[in-house]
C-alpha cells in the first residue's frame, strides 16, 4: 500500500536563477562598497579667502578717507619698459579717455617703427624674432586703464568699446589695492575707548590692457 505524497509548490528555474541574484549587482568582485561611484568623494574646491572685517568704530569716530597713491604717470614717449597707465575716475569723460588711449597707442607704434629701421635691413629679421622671443614689440606693449570703486563701470564700458575694434586687443583683469584711512575722534564724546589714528582697507580695482594685433 503507497503512501500520498504531500503536494509541494512548483518551482521554476527562472524562479531559482532570480533568488540567486547577488544583492550588490553593479560591483565587480574586489570592489570595496566603499569605491561605488554613488560614494566616490569629490575634490574640493579651494576658495581664496576674503580680507578680515575692520572693527567697528565707536559713535565719537568718525573716517576720513585719503586719495589713492599712484606712482608718477611716465611720459607717452617713453621706452617700452614704462607701463602707460591711465587713471579713470567717475567723472573721467567717456571720449576723452578713447582718444588717450589712441594717443598712447599711435607713439607706440611710432617707436616700435623707428627701432625697426634703426637696426637696419640687415638685421631686421633677427631683431624681430628676438622681440618676439622676448616678448617685446608693438604688439605685447599695452595701455592699462585702471579704476576703483564707482569708476569699475566706466572701465568696463571702455574695454567693450575696445573689444568692438579691429585693431586692437584688450584684457581685462580684477584685483584690490590698500587704501589708508583716517580716523578722526572728538574727544567731548561719550566713548573713550581708544581708537588707531589709521587704518587700512581692501578697495577693488580693474585693469584693462589695451594693445594692438
Amino acid at each position: 500500500m503507497h503512501r500520498p505524497v504531500p503536494n509541494q509548490p512548483s518551482r521554476t528555474l527562472g524562479a531559482s536563477r532570480s533568488s540567486k541574484k547577488p544583492s550588490i549587482a553593479y560591483l565587480s568582485e574586489g570592489t570595496p562598497p566603499s569605491m561605488a561611484p554613488s560614494q566616490a568623494s569629490k575634490p574640493s574646491a579651494t576658495k581664496a579667502k576674503p580680507p578680515p572685517k575692520l572693527p567697528r568704530l565707536p559713535s565719537n569716530a568718525r573716517v576720513q578717507k585719503r586719495p589713492l597713491l599712484h606712482p608718477p604717470i611716465p611720459s607717452p614717449y617713453a621706452a617700452a619698459s614704462s607701463p602707460k597707465v591711465i587713471y579713470i575716475s567717475a567723472s573721467t569723460p567717456f571720449i576723452s579717455a578713447v582718444k588717450r588711449v589712441r594717443k598712447l597707442l599711435v607713439e607706440i607704434e611710432k617707436r616700435a617703427t623707428r627701432s625697426s629701421n634703426a637696426t637696419g635691413t640687415q638685421n631686421l629679421e633677427g631683431s624681430v624674432a628676438g622681440a618676439v622671443a622676448a616678448g617685446g614689440g608693438p604688439r605685447a606693449e599695452e595701455v592699462l586703464l585702471k579704476g576703483t570703486n564707482r569708476a569699475i563701470e566706466k572701465v568696463l564700458q571702455l574695454a567693450l568699446f575696445f573689444q568692438g575694434q579691429g585693431d586692437v586687443k584688450v584684457r581685462i583683469g580684477t584685483g584690490s589695492v590698500g587704501a589708508v584711512d583716517d580716523i578722526e575722534v572728538e574727544e567731548d564724546g561719550a566713548d573713550d575707548e581708544e581708537v588707531q589714528e589709521t587704518r587700512v582697507r581692501r578697495v577693488s580695482v580693474v585693469e584693462v590692457g589695451v594693445s594692438l594685433k
